[in-house]
């Protein structure tokens, strides 16, 4: 694994931790664009949000397109801590 991909999966790490410090499954992810830059990071609510998608991976790519305007997230990568069920990897 490079360096690179280690710094970004400790920053899906840190949100998985904050998601288990509010009783949520502990589920972290992060997703990159093409400069490297994160884009969005988050932890699983499904919980805390009473909604049944707000997987981690989810709530990255919506948040990315929002913040792009565009829900082409072209020549980005997501990084997760656990390997993305159906819904996420779709």
């Amino acid at each position: 694994m490079s360096e690179t991909d280690e710094f970004w999966m400790r920053e899906a790490l840190r949100a998985a931790v904050a998601a288990e410090a509010l009783d949520e499954v502990p589920i972290g992810a992060c997703l990159i664009d093409a400069r490297g830059e994160l884009l969005a990071a988050a932890g699983n609510r499904t919980i805390t949000g009473s909604d049944p998608t707000a997987h981690a991976e989810i709530l990255v790519l919506r948040a990315a397109a929002a913040r792009l305007g565009n829900y082409r997230l072209l020549g980005t990568t997501l990084y997760t801590t656990i390997e993305p069920c159906a819904m996420c990897a779709g």
